[in-house]
């Protein structure tokens, strides 16, 4: 059950042409006393990456939540324009390349694993919506 959920950063860009019709939820547990720095390494990291994606036209959308729960704190969602998500052909690629060019930004002098650690993912097919 997901309970007092908290959009922390989002973006959707104006730009996207495809409509998004699979979800990559990412769940992350941050250290203790770092939630905060956890969500600031996502945006100053994760998320320029991903904004490169989406211009790219391989994202359509992502953003960050918070969640009161036990098993995570964090939950990052990426909007793919095909259901295969990130096995969508050449996704993966151009991504890494993506991915390559990057430097990753410390926050407080600490990387993710510092911060907090993955605990799951899971893809979800969007259905009807508005």
């Amino acid at each position: 059950m997901i309970t007092g959920l908290t959009v922390a950063a989002v973006s959707v860009t104006a730009q996207a042409v495809a409509p998004t019709v699979a979800i990559e939820q990412t769940y992350l547990k941050a250290a203790p006393g770092r939630r905060a720095a956890l969500i600031r390494f996502i945006e100053q990291n994760w998320f320029v990456m991903d904004e490169e994606a989406v211009r790219q036209g391989l994202f359509t959308s992502y953003a960050v939540y918070e969640g009161g729960g036990t098993d995570w704190d964090v939950m990052v969602t990426v909007g793919y324009p095909d259901a295969r998500g990130y096995d969508a052909p050449g996704t993966a690629a151009a991504f890494e390349a993506i991915r390559a060019r990057h430097r990753t930004v410390l926050v407080d002098g600490r990387g993710l694993r510092d911060l907090g650690t993955i605990v799951g993912s899971r893809r979800l097919r969007l259905g009807a919506h508005r």
